[in-house]
């Protein structure tokens, strides 16, 4: 499913299957913002990773690093509005892309179950 899901994300959404997950984080987060090690966390990568990571979705303009006003240490990254828009298109692509190859492996009862479960999310 991760093979598909990434094969169909990048021709279709614009962004990488790893940058969309970071994004649905971030889109879910209390004002779109999280601690970049909070991040890191919650999408299941070492911070290091997160930081290459991350850097390169400032760069493409998706997130952008903001100053704890309370810790001078902490970084938090910020959902921009064009990560927005990307997220809302690698949402579409990802859940018609779960619709279509996880279909192929149930039954029509199942299949009708998933399809609604999957339209509630859209």
């Amino acid at each position: 499913m991760t093979a598909a899901l990434e094969k169909e994300m990048l021709p279709e959404a614009g962004i990488p299957l790893a940058w969309f997950e970071v994004l649905h984080h971030l889109s879910q987060a209390k004002d779109g913002a999280m601690r970049f090690q909070e991040l890191a966390r919650v999408s299941g990568i070492s911070d290091s990773g997160a930081s290459r990571r991350l850097e390169q979705m400032i760069k493409a303009q998706l997130i952008e690093r903001l100053s704890c006003p309370t810790d001078r240490r902490g970084v938090f990254a910020h959902i921009t509005d064009k990560g927005e828009a990307a997220y809302k298109r690698g949402h579409a692509v990802f859940v018609r892309s779960l619709k279509r190859n996880l279909t192929s492996q149930l039954g029509q009862e199942e299949i009708e179950a998933l399809r609604e479960s999957l339209d509630r999310l859209s």
